[in-house]
């Protein structure tokens, strides 16, 4: 969360990204596999869409901290999704940022690196709230750490529920108060 990126650097990363997707249209195309092309077409759509929800949430540090996770090489992959009718969660946006770096150096500190690990965020928005859900999928070493960890992080500005199982772990993270900023 420290490192600062310059917009060089962003624009490095981003291009990289969507040559790459420009690499697996032009592998398809050569191979004449048009549904898989107009596939990969649907997804790169609603990734962008998915990208605009999260930046409409009004939390710049949180959703910078998603969008360059993959960026630096890490022990899971990250994936998000935001649900529901945007909202400005400005006033959340630390709070959750600094609670979600700590959640995954924790469970990074906790996992098996050398199998494959995956978490989905997703943020559920509805009329006056949001919420966070964590689901992690693939091999902790270390469970007992992070319940541990987990049990301590109920406080006065949201709640937690959770599951930590060796291969999956789903956390909610609920703030407490009405969190739409009117």
């Amino acid at each position: 969360m420290n490192e600062k990126w310059t917009i060089i650097d962003a624009l490095r990363h981003s291009r990289h990204d969507w040559l790459n997707r420009m690499q697996m249209v032009k592998g398809n195309l050569s191979l004449g596999k048009v549904e898989e092309i107009h596939s990969l077409i649907d997804r790169f759509v609603q990734e962008a869409r998915q990208e605009s929800n999260l930046m409409g949430l009004s939390m710049p540090l949180f959703s910078e901290w998603i969008l360059t996770y993959n960026w630096k090489q890490q022990p899971c992959l990250l994936e998000y999704e935001v649900l529901g009718k945007l909202h400005n969660f400005s006033h959340l946006d630390e709070t959750v940022c600094t609670w979600t770096d700590q959640f995954f150096s924790m469970l990074q500190h906790s996992l098996d690196v050398y199998v494959e690990n995956y978490v989905c965020i997703t943020i559920e928005c509805d009329a006056d709230n949001a919420r966070f859900f964590f689901d992690f999928r693939g091999k902790l070493t270390s469970v007992e750490e992070l319940q541990n960890w987990l049990a301590t992080q109920n406080n006065k500005w949201y709640s937690i529920s959770y599951t930590v199982r060796d291969e999956e772990v789903s956390v909610i993270l609920q703030p407490i108060e009405k969190s739409v900023v009117k």
